[in-house]
């Protein structure tokens, strides 16, 4: 008996040791699309922690160059992203009753690099979040520490975020395309901060700025809070996400945490860990996650890391990692059913808007996988798909086109890789 199951654990150990050697599947079903992909992005807010904006003329002309290249250029290997994030700065704004100053330096460094961008790049999608309403409209007087808007100012602090949009539609040429009233409603913080609970925000979004926006021709769309939940199943608060069906925004931000596997720090739209039923948000509302550019070399989430004594500065692999997803997912593309037979192999895969596929696989194992990738219910598939990898030693590298037959093709992924595969 003994020798018998014996026996059987090793057929058994031989049968699993064959099946991670042959090739898995992975299928692409286009006959069951998901919600349309909004873009990917990344914040240059100027706090204490991370002044990315302000500091970015301290470079040379060419350093500057190489470090919008990597975020947003879409001709090399970068991150290619088309949304920025920026902070209204609205304590810096307006400092009193009736005093305003939209030629304050932080506010002006952020209006120049979205300006930069947006002609550099073709980037124009911009969020703007409040960290802090004014201080002399908060109970406790202050721009940091928490504290609440008192509600007999609620008109005024509609006219002035009002009139931040209205400057910002001048200096930028267009308006801003989403406004985010308060980051963190739930924390008070030693940095700029204003608590809000939902019934407050209610009653000023509805009663006061929504009406103010309107009566001044001003179209962004109004996010939720952005509280600071981390991962969890719905990867949003309950408390704020209840407030979508009656504030009926168009935009569910969220913080969120990501594995260094699929290193995905900023999307709008977040390629999934593992494939769900459903990328959207109640309502239907999408949602995005956030992560910032940073000084700190240690911060393990910074996009772009600099010294700002020495003005040096490194581009983390995750720049390229995320760039697997973002450079090719362009706004606009349709996200599709995926799914993959190796729970090591995660897929994610977008209809693009000019190509026919845009395929990310991602292998969090050490060994690699050999998978057999089908496009199923694609009409007239391409002839041939190209990869573009990222690995310990490269990054976005292209390698040699890949014939398609019968709507399928094979492909080996590295371990401890990520490849986007186009065409």
């Amino acid at each position: 008996m003994k020798l018998r199951q014996l026996i059987f654990r090793i057929a058994a150990s031989l049968v699993l040791f064959c099946a991670t050697g042959e090739a898995q599947t992975v299928t692409l079903d286009y006959a069951q699309p998901k919600q349309t992909v909004a873009g990917f992005g990344a914040a240059i807010t100027p706090f204490s922690c991370c002044p990315v904006a302000s500091d970015l003329n301290n470079f040379s002309a060419a350093n500057q160059a190489a470090i919008l290249d990597a975020l947003y250029s879409t001709s090399v290997p970068s991150a290619g992203l088309n949304i920025i994030r920026a902070g209204s700065q609205l304590c810096e704004f307006n400092t009193s009753p009736g005093v305003y100053n939209w030629n304050d330096p932080l506010i002006q460094s952020e209006i120049s690099w979205m300006n930069r961008v947006k002609s550099s790049y073709g980037v124009n999608q911009f969020l703007v979040s409040t960290w802090s309403p004014p201080a002399f409209m908060k109970d406790n007087n202050s721009c940091i520490n928490g504290g609440s808007v008192l509600t007999q100012y609620y008109p005024d602090l509609a006219n002035t975020m009002v009139l931040w949009m209205q400057n910002a539609q001048a200096s930028l040429a267009q308006q801003v395309n989403v406004w985010s009233v308060q980051n963190e409603p739930s924390n008070s913080t030693s940095y700029d901060s204003a608590n809000y609970t939902p019934a407050q925000f209610i009653s000023f979004v509805t009663g006061y700025l929504k009406p103010a926006m309107t009566s001044a021709g001003l179209t962004a769309k109004i996010a939720t809070p952005e509280p600071s939940v981390w991962g969890g199943p719905s990867y949003f608060d309950p408390n704020w996400g209840s407030l979508s069906c009656r504030i009926n925004p168009q935009w569910m931000p969220t913080w969120t945490s990501w594995s260094p596997t699929t290193m995905a720090l900023t999307p709008v739209w977040r390629p999934p860990r593992k494939q769900r039923s459903s990328t959207t948000s109640p309502c239907g509302r999408r949602r995005f996650a956030r992560a910032k550019l940073t000084t700190e070399a240690s911060y393990n989430q910074a996009l772009i890391a600099y010294n700002n004594s020495t003005w040096t500065y490194q581009i983390p692999k995750r720049v390229y990692a995320i760039g697997n997803f973002s450079r090719f997912m362009r706004p606009g593309s349709t996200v599709l059913t995926t799914t993959s037979s190796n729970s090591n192999l995660e897929a994610t895969a977008v209809s693009p808007t000019s190509v026919k596929v845009a395929l990310v696989l991602t292998n969090t194992s050490t060994r690699s996988i050999t998978v057999t990738v089908s496009l199923a219910n694609l009409a007239n598939p391409p002839a041939s798909v190209t990869p573009y990898r990222t690995s310990s030693t490269e990054n976005q590298a292209v390698l040699s086109s890949i014939s398609v037959a019968g709507g399928s093709f094979t492909i080996t992924i590295p371990g401890s890789s990520i490849v986007t595969v186009v065409g």
